[in-house]
C-alpha cells in the first residue's frame, strides 16, 4: 500500500522539483540582469565639453563669491596651503551629482596635505535656496560658494559641471578640466585629478595640464566672453 503511495505520488515530487529548478533560474537570471541596467553609461540632457582655460598664459584675479550664509566671501580667502582646487557644481546637473562620493575621497584625502576644495556654483537658473536644499539633501561634501554674476566663471572660462581648476598659492593655474575619464565612476580608468594633485605635490610639473571635462552646460545670462557691463 505503501510502496503504490510513493509511486503515485513520485510524478508529482519530481514536478515540483522541476519546478522550483526552473524558478532558481529565472530569479538567477534577472538578478544578474539588474546590475547592467545602472552600468549604463551617465549622460548628461545637452553633454557639453570643456573650453580651453586662457588662464594658464596669466594670473587669477579675486573675485567675490556669496556663502551660503548669505555674506560676500573674496577666492583669496579660500585658498589652501599649497594648492586651491575649484569645482563648479550643478544641483540640476546629473553629472555634477555623480561626483558626490569622488569629491569627498579626494577631500578627506588631500585636505590634510593643503589643499584646499571648494565649489562653485554660477548657473544663472539656480540660487542658493536650491543649493542650500541641495546640501543637506545630499549632505554634500564641500564648502560651497554662489558666484551670482558670474564673474569666476567667467574669468577661468567655465562651461560645464563638473569642471575642476586647481591654483597654486599664486593663483596660477596648475590643471583644468575633468575629475576622472568616467561620469559614472564605474569605468574610471584615469584618475585625473588625483594624478594632478600627487604630481604638483610632489613638486614635479604636470605633463598634462588640461583634460576635457563633459557635463551639463553652464546657464549664463549672456554669451560667455562677452563684456557684462555692455
Amino acid at each position: 500500500m505503501k510502496s503504490s503511495l510513493l509511486r503515485s505520488a513520485r510524478p508529482r515530487i519530481v514536478l515540483f522539483v522541476a519546478a522550483l529548478a526552473v524558478l532558481a533560474v529565472v530569479a538567477w537570471f534577472i538578478g544578474s540582469r539588474e546590475p547592467q541596467a545602472a552600468e549604463s553609461p551617465l549622460v548628461c540632457a545637452d553633454d557639453a565639453a570643456s573650453l580651453v582655460s586662457p588662464l594658464f598664459s596669466k594670473r587669477m584675479e579675486d573675485v567675490a563669491l556669496v556663502s551660503m550664509q548669505r555674506s560676500p566671501v573674496m577666492l583669496s580667502e579660500l585658498a589652501g596651503e599649497h594648492f586651491t582646487v575649484g569645482i563648479f557644481c550643478s544641483y540640476k546637473c546629473p553629472c555634477s551629482d555623480g561626483y558626490i562620493g569622488r569629491l569627498r575621497d579626494l577631500r578627506k584625502r588631500y585636505e590634510p596635505r593643503g589643499v584646499s576644495f571648494i565649489a562653485i556654483n554660477a548657473s544663472a537658473d539656480e540660487n542658493l535656496d536650491g543649493l542650500a536644499q541641495y546640501i543637506q539633501r545630499k549632505d554634500y561634501p564641500l564648502p560651497v560658494f554662489r558666484d551670482e554674476m558670474s564673474a569666476a566663471a567667467d574669468q577661468m572660462y567655465a562651461s560645464v559641471t563638473p569642471e575642476v581648476f586647481v591654483f597654486d598659492t599664486a593663483w596660477a593655474l596648475q590643471y583644468h578640466g575633468r575629475i576622472d575619464d568616467d561620469k559614472s565612476g564605474l569605468f574610471v580608468e584615469e584618475e585625473s585629478l588625483r594624478l594632478a594633485l600627487d604630481t604638483l605635490l610632489a613638486g614635479k610639473t604636470l605633463r598634462d595640464k588640461e583634460k576635457i571635462s563633459l557635463g551639463c552646460a553652464i546657464v549664463r545670462t549672456r554669451p560667455l566672453g562677452t563684456d557684462a557691463s555692455k
